[in-house]
């Protein structure tokens, strides 16, 4: 949903990647799992507003491709371990919500399902279409899910006592994120049903 402002981003970021031109592209992916890393511990020690702040720096995991196509050396390797190392973020960040006692686990293990699927489904279907489709569709892309966790975290901050039926604002904000997760998938499925 929020594809539309990645070229900004990307040009945004351009000077640093200027700065990266002689890096191995591989290196920085692999460096991005250090701020998921990060997250987790800052959420185990409740600096919340530290961990915003890492969540934000993972943000930075846009550089690879960037010095990727600036020296010539995209390849299908890159591409799949940038994908890998997303996966490994996506769990590592929201299962700091349940190992930091923030969310119960049955409200953190749906969204972590819910987001590995919607990766999945993007996956088979470009598969499945032999690269002649972009399959990034739906309304809640991983961008908007990490955006999504730094405002109920940061509401969180704000408001720590407040609650809606018992569950606290991140509560709330993880179960708008699996409803319009399942609305994704619903999304996706039907894009694939579609176009194959």
């Amino acid at each position: 949903m929020l594809s539309f402002a990645k070229p900004a981003a990307e040009k945004a970021l351009q000077p640093l990647g200027r700065l990266l031109k002689n890096v191995n592209p591989n290196a920085i992916t692999m460096f991005g799992l250090v701020f998921p890393v990060v997250f987790f511990v800052l959420m185990l020690h409740k600096q919340y507003g530290w961990a915003i702040v890492a969540v934000i720096l993972n943000g930075v995991d846009m550089l690879d491709g960037m010095v990727a196509r600036a020296q010539g050396k995209v390849t299908a390797f890159g591409g799949f371990l940038d994908s890998t190392i997303d996966r490994f973020a996506d769990f590592t960040i929201l299962a700091a919500f349940g190992f930091a006692g923030l969310v119960g686990w049955n409200i953190v293990l749906p969204l972590i399902m819910l987001a590995y699927l919607i990766s999945y489904i993007r996956s088979r279907t470009e598969l499945a279409a032999k690269g002649k489709l972009v399959a990034n569709v739906g309304i809640m892309e991983r961008t908007e899910r990490l955006i999504a966790v730094c405002a109920a975290l940061l509401l969180y901050i704000w408001f720590p006592h407040a609650a809606v039926a018992g569950q606290n604002v991140i509560g709330c904000m993880f179960i708008v994120l699996i409803i319009l997760s399942i609305i994704t998938v619903g999304q996706r499925v039907v894009f694939a049903y579609k176009k194959l």
